[in-house]
């Protein structure tokens, strides 16, 4: 496989929807760093020999994206200790010489909450996979929740994830419209609604929101999914994946640059992105 020349990559298969290449490339050229960042489609057996040619030089280091947060686990000297608390690797950097794991996911997920009180709330969590994994990591440990429910449809993963984070018991879908009914933060970690399947909610029609309530989806495209938009009317405060989409780059691209993401800029830049679209 021929690699791109560029000096820092997106890890992913598929990676032509991601928005990684707009966010880091805006924030370099205002800077005026001279590097580039690029989207590496990689599949499984390649992901090892993409990671041999991260040396903290030419290639500064990497994101990673489904499916290989936890493929690249092996190939990497070090985790740091969020990494192995999460189970998952989305940031990549070379440290004295030695090729480091980390996860900026719990990093970004926090940062749009700053300003919601959640203090005693209840919280559930929609999926049993890797987002799933560092949402309940931020929660328990950033937030020091006490009550988190994990709700999937495939229950056996969803008890593995509750094993391994031992974050109790998953419980049961056909609990969910009580579950909505007490919690004060809903976060959708699953792909339902994610464009082009737009009409699609995690949350049936016949559950509802009210004020008082934090509903957050990770999904960032389309910005405004089906559930927040019901949950906007029904009165409940909402947050796209955006926001944490933004906060999860910038704390990879301060790894590698040393430099604070002019978030403003960028966020110009994926406005600007939206409305062409």
């Amino acid at each position: 496989m021929v690699y791109p020349t560029s000096n820092c990559w997106l890890l992913g298969h598929p990676v032509s929807h991601s928005l990684s290449p707009l966010i880091h490339n805006t924030a370099f050229n205002y800077l005026n760093l001279q590097l580039q960042y690029a989207a590496l489609d990689v599949e499984g057996l390649e992901v090892g020999n993409a990671i041999t040619q991260i040396d903290g030089k030419k290639v500064l280091g990497a994101n990673v994206t489904i499916p290989h947060k936890q493929a690249v686990m092996p190939f990497l000297d070090e985790l740091t200790e969020v990494a192995k608390r999460v189970g998952a690797v989305n940031t990549i950097y070379v440290e004295e010489g030695r090729r480091m794991g980390h996860n900026t996911d719990v990093e970004g997920f926090l940062s749009p909450l700053k300003t919601v009180g959640l203090e005693g709330a209840e919280m559930i969590v929609l999926g049993a996979g890797g987002a799933a994994r560092a949402v309940l990591v931020a929660l328990s440990y950033g937030l020091g929740a006490k009550q988190i429910s994990l709700v999937s449809r495939d229950v056996d993963k969803a008890q593995r994830v509750c094993d391994e984070l031992e974050c109790g018991s998953p419980a049961s879908y056909d609990q969910l419209a009580k579950l909505v009914e007490r919690a004060g933060l809903v976060v959708n970690t699953t792909p339902v609604g994610m464009h082009p399947h737009v009409d699609e909610s995690p949350i049936p029609d016949g559950i509802h929101f009210r004020a008082g309530q934090t509903v957050y989806d990770l999904i960032y495209a389309p910005r405004r999914t089906r559930l927040l938009k019901k949950a906007e009317r029904e009165g409940a405060t909402v947050i796209g994946g955006l926001p944490m989409l933004i906060a999860q780059a910038a704390a990879s691209f301060k790894i590698w640059t040393q430099q604070e993401m002019p978030v403003e800029i960028v966020e110009a830049a994926l406005q600007d992105h939206f409305e062409k679209a």
